[in-house]
């Protein structure tokens, strides 16, 4: 089943929206808005299987977007054994976890928790 990007001729396609689902990508490098600073993406490995996935014709021209990256890992996670947390992983405050920036990097995304460290 293709999706309305997909039907999309490449010359038509918007280097600020993400050329997996279409949705803005956020990207400072990609967007034609003066830059703001350093990107999300750079903060983060996007994975080589979630690059595949990307259109022949449309890679290199546009950043896959953070919400594309984060259902990428959730769904390769739900899959997988989660790694155990370390001491000094997190914290506890006001009766509930904390997580450390070091934590959240080992696992890899955000989660889109807002979390208090959350290095993305």
């Amino acid at each position: 089943m293709k999706t309305e990007l997909e039907t999309l001729p490449a010359n038509q396609f918007d280097s600020d929206r993400c050329p997996l689902c279409g949705n803005p990508n956020h990207c400072q490098l990609c967007a034609i808005d003066p830059h703001k600073g350093p990107c999300w993406c750079a903060k983060v490995e996007i994975p080589d299987a979630l690059l595949a996935r990307v259109p022949h014709d449309m890679r290199n021209k546009a950043c896959i977007c953070r919400d594309c990256v984060m259902e990428f890992h959730r769904s390769k996670n739900s899959k997988t054994i989660q790694p155990k947390m370390a001491a000094g992983d997190f914290y506890f405050e006001n009766g509930l976890m904390v997580l450390t920036a070091a934590a959240h990097l080992r696992r890899g995304y955000c989660c889109g928790s807002h979390c208090r460290h959350c290095p993305y």
